[in-house]
């Protein structure tokens, strides 16, 4: 009965100690959810600037006027 005992114990044991590191992986998983949410923010922000940039590139090359009638189709 001693020896059922221990090994119940034991089996508490590493479950006590799976639970903690479960809670330590998913504590880490939120904080990297976090930072590539923060990751793709920026890089969204910088494709706009780039899309951005490059529409008043061709609008300047290209004249005004002339550009809106690309962009538009008209």
């Amino acid at each position: 009965m001693d020896d059922l005992k221990q090994h119940v114990d034991r089996l508490e044991w590493r479950v006590d100690a799976h639970d903690e590191q479960l809670r330590t992986l998913t504590a880490q998983a939120e904080g990297l959810r976090s930072m590539l949410d923060s990751i793709n923010r920026t890089l969204m922000q910088i494709k706009w600037l780039v899309v951005g940039g490059a529409v008043v590139y061709f609008a300047q090359e290209m004249g005004f006027s002339q550009f809106i009638k690309v962009i538009g189709g008209i």
